[in-house]
């Protein structure tokens, strides 16, 4: 079954997630500890290990982690929506989010900030099926897209369609909770917002679907991070040493599963073993060339968050103004991606 994916839309949901993964430590892991010179970072995955990893993968599976004094106990958390305040509790070191939802947080005073960009563009998408004469975000006009019902489901929606000159009035929205590609894929709904382009649609195209896709910042969303690395200040200010191995330790594996498409898929089977191999191939073609821009891993571009924390404010998606650019931190982030 495939992944449905949390993103703009669905980082305001809670989502339960079954605690299992290959190779990774409980949920209950916390806290960084240094035995004979070697690091331990306790990290919370989003999601199981998926294309989006495939870095992070390739540093722990790789055994690039190791080389650079760190092992990084990886674990799926119960209930990824609770990662935020896990790293700014410190019980865990690091976490996977997504950049709306770290700006919502600390719009809520939460002690946290983006320490590295996991996947450094968005990867939310609309999906419209290819048979029903959608070509531009204007034609969604008269039609049925299927949304998770969550308030940013509108806001991103609303958006598109205005950039593209329609009228997000004439749209119908029905809510199909997080059967978003099923409910694509069995024609019950012209388009979806929440699937990611690198992941679903490969899926769907396995299954014979034809899908048209727009991706978000090219139709007036800011560009955004879509996954990030996240930590607690206080975590940061404690222990940057184990963070800094972790996230070079990452930089690395990125770079090495870009080389390496056949190595990086092998490590991700080896990590989750249950992952779906169909479209593994397919997805990390898609996935591996956007993981890394200007040449810098990890990298963040603080300028792109405060855009994106003046939108969701514009969107009210944030009640009160919060610094994009407040909420990163790249000190950590080796030289050469800063």
């Amino acid at each position: 079954m495939p992944r449905i994916r949390r993103s703009i839309a669905i980082a305001l949901a809670a989502v339960a997630v079954p605690v299992a993964l290959a190779g990774c430590g409980s949920d209950s892991s916390a806290g960084t500890s240094t035995t004979g010179g070697t690091e331990t970072v306790s990290l919370a995955l989003d999601w199981y290990a998926n294309a989006d990893h495939a870095g992070i993968e390739t540093a722990i599976e790789g055994g690039i982690a190791a080389s650079d004094g760190v092992t990084i106990d990886q674990s799926v958390p119960s209930d990824p929506t609770t990662n935020l305040t896990q790293a700014a509790a410190g019980k865990k070191d690091l976490v996977i989010t997504y950049a709306p939802e770290l700006l919502i947080a600390r719009a809520k005073g939460i002690p946290v900030k983006a320490v590295g960009a996991v996947v450094p563009v968005p990867l939310n998408s609309i999906i419209a099926r290819g048979d029903r004469g959608i070509t531009t975000p204007k034609d969604l006009e008269g039609k049925t897209v299927g949304i998770a019902g969550v308030p940013s489901d509108t806001a991103l929606l609303d958006t598109v369609v205005k950039n593209a000159g329609g009228d997000p009035s004439k749209v119908q929205t029905k809510v199909v909770g997080y059967s978003l590609s099923p409910a694509l894929a069995a024609g019950k709904v012209d388009a979806i917002i929440g699937g990611y382009w690198n992941i679903e649609v490969p899926d769907l195209k396995a299954k014979g679907v034809p899908v048209t896709v727009f991706k978000l910042e090219d139709n007036g969303v800011p560009t955004y991070d879509e996954l990030v690395l996240a930590a607690g200040e206080d975590t940061i200010a404690s222990n940057p040493e184990g963070l800094r191995r972790a996230l070079a330790a990452i930089a690395d594996g990125t770079t090495t599963a870009q080389g390496n498409p056949t190595k990086a898929r092998a490590y991700l089977i080896k990590a989750n073993p249950d992952i779906a191999k169909g479209p593994l191939a397919a997805q990390l073609a898609l996935t591996l060339p956007v993981l890394v821009t200007d040449g810098k891993p990890l990298g963040m571009n603080p300028a792109q968050w405060d855009a994106l924390a003046k939108w969701m404010r514009a969107e009210g998606l944030v009640k009160n103004d919060v610094s994009g650019s407040a909420a990163v931190d790249t000190s950590l982030l080796p030289e050469a991606s800063k």
